[in-house]
């Protein structure tokens, strides 16, 4: 129920924010993006709602995690991608049947679509899997990231995702990274 919830005002505060936003044209000069490469290396946490805690009771535990992630712009606004992270902790957690499960440096690698509707904001969704050594689980994800440039097409980011692991457990990952930039020459075709 709560997972319906989240899905709702995620994709209501998406809609609102893509039909609010005026077209851009080449005459903005808006840097151009087609044919771009981004490679990024992130540092963040995963929270864990329903994380067990070392007195055996459930409550939020914070898991540090590693990213490292390649996206693909296919047009200024499209980018497709990867998104691998690693959690580089073991932990338990409670699943959402409420079996307590174990799960060792689990790994997660998602295949993502991103939208850049403008400067700053991009939002991304995928699916993929999470997986250790104890099982499997195939992962939804849904996101907000926010990126500077910076000089020599270096790239600081941060980046909220909320991630459902189906017949598992649901994490919100908060990461901060630097992005380098390969971009598309621009007498190239």
């Amino acid at each position: 129920m709560q997972r319906n919830r989240i899905s709702i005002v995620v994709f209501l505060l998406i809609t609102i924010n893509i039909f609010g936003q005026e077209e851009k044209t080449e005459e903005t000069g808006d840097e151009n993006l087609k044919g771009t490469h981004r490679f990024s290396l992130l540092i963040g946490h995963s929270h864990l709602s329903q994380g067990i805690m070392e007195n055996g009771k459930r409550g939020w535990k914070a898991i540090p995690s590693w990213g490292l992630d390649y996206d693909y712009w296919i047009s200024n606004h499209w980018a497709v991608g990867l998104q691998n992270d690693m959690m580089i902790e073991s932990f338990e957690v409670e699943d959402h049947d409420q079996k307590v499960l174990e799960r060792t440096r689990p790994f997660a690698s998602i295949a993502s679509v991103l939208f850049k509707p403008k400067d700053h904001v991009t939002f991304l969704g995928g699916a993929g899997g999470e997986f250790a050594k104890e099982g499997s689980f195939f992962v939804t994800r849904l996101g907000i990231e926010s990126g500077w440039e910076m000089k020599n097409n270096w790239e600081f980011g941060v980046s909220l995702a909320y991630d459902i692991k189906w017949n598992g457990y649901d994490t919100w990952v908060v990461a901060f990274g630097i992005s380098k930039l390969l971009r598309k020459h621009h007498g190239e075709h």
